[in-house]
């Protein structure tokens, strides 16, 4: 039975995503766009975090936790494997300090059920993340 259903189209350095707004994506095409631009592996990065963040957050409030507080941190590399071909490499951390410590592993464990999009990816938890995590996701200085 199918709960969620998603489209989308990339085409001319765009990507559009139906029922959502803004509905247009601008994708990294030429390198001078690059840090107000997505490409393949911050998409992918950005559907790993939400589909274990939704999962953490259903298995965490089942529980009776607080989650608040709570977030996922995921990280998305391509990698040159050969000369014409590519790897993915997923990490992911995850914070919930509503929950006490010694049940932490076991919420995440419960959740990594519930998201197909994790499967095989480490999933590390975290007490919580650097600061630039959450001021500044790229870690580059800022004037």
């Amino acid at each position: 039975m199918e709960i969620e259903h998603a489209e989308a189209v990339s085409q001319g350095g765009q990507v559009r995503v139906a029922g959502v707004e803004p509905e247009t994506l601008s994708l990294v095409g030429d390198g001078e766009s690059a840090g107000r631009s997505w490409n393949p592996e911050r998409l992918y990065a950005a559907a790993l975090a939400t589909c274990l963040h939704q999962a953490v957050v259903l298995a965490a409030s089942t529980g009776g936790f607080d989650t608040d507080d709570s977030a996922v941190r995921a990280e998305a590399k391509l990698i040159h494997d050969t000369a014409q071909g590519y790897s993915v490499d997923a990490r992911l951390s995850v914070s919930l300090p509503g929950v006490p410590a010694e049940r932490r592993q076991g919420v995440v464990d419960q959740a990594i059920h519930h998201c197909p999009l994790v499967d095989g990816w480490t999933v590390e938890v975290v007490d919580d993340f650097p600061a630039k995590s959450r001021s500044n996701p790229s870690g580059k200085e800022r004037p």
